[in-house]
């Protein structure tokens, strides 16, 4: 009798460990698959922030120039001869003589009867100052038509003249709104001779380029 009572509490004692056992085996799964289910957290916040492009001020500012100058003449019923010489210049309105202008000298070609000449002037050379937009806008431009004819009574009749100014800025760049802009001077209306008082046709300009007084002199 007391054999068979040990080999009972013997058996429960294996019975319990064993349902011991099986019961941490389960909680342990149960955990790990609880742990499995769960995202992961997210990644804390970074601090690293991308810095925006930061803009040179220290760029100068840009300065418009006169970089170019195109004059076109209107020869009316009384044509400029060969060899009679015209002397085209462009320049600072009110005679200031500190600013370069822009030139063509002696163009000797013939300049037929009712038709358009159209040529280019150069810079003057020297250390002149350049003339900018500015300048321009405070004084406008005036256009001289120098004549000297072959022989006094080499008449040379013109009836219109019309300019185109270019401006650069020290880049090379186009200004935005006057890059390029014709003036015309449609009062241009004259003759040119050998005889005193018909040796210039002065054409002006205000400061925003609207053509004012056309004259001969």
């Amino acid at each position: 009798m007391k054999k068979l009572l040990l080999i009972t509490i013997l058996s429960a004692i294996a019975m319990g460990n064993l349902y011991a056992q099986f019961k941490t085996t389960k909680t342990i799964k149960n955990t790990q698959n609880l742990n499995q289910s769960i995202p992961p957290p997210p990644p804390p916040p970074t601090t690293n922030k991308t810095a925006a492009p930061i803009s040179n001020t220290n760029a100068p500012a840009s300065v418009y120039k006169l970089t170019s100058a195109r004059v076109n003449i209107r020869t009316g019923n009384d044509n400029k001869e060969f060899p009679s010489a015209v002397r085209v210049s462009i320049g600072v309105r009110g005679g200031n003589m500190e600013y370069a202008y822009f030139l063509q000298e002696n163009l000797k070609n013939e300049m037929k009867s009712n038709s358009n000449t159209e040529f280019g002037l150069e810079k003057s050379k020297g250390y002149l100052k350049d003339i900018t937009l500015d300048v321009l806008q405070n004084t406008g431009f005036h256009l001289r038509i120098a004549y000297t004819a072959n022989f006094q009574l080499d008449a040379w009749k013109i009836e219109g003249v019309s300019a185109t100014i270019e401006f650069r800025d020290q880049n090379g760049n186009l200004h935005p709104t006057l890059g390029q802009k014709t003036i015309t001077f449609s009062n241009a209306n004259g003759f040119l001779n050998g005889y005193p008082g018909g040796y210039y046709m002065i054409c002006n300009t205000d400061g925003y380029f609207n053509p004012l007084s056309a004259f001969t002199e």
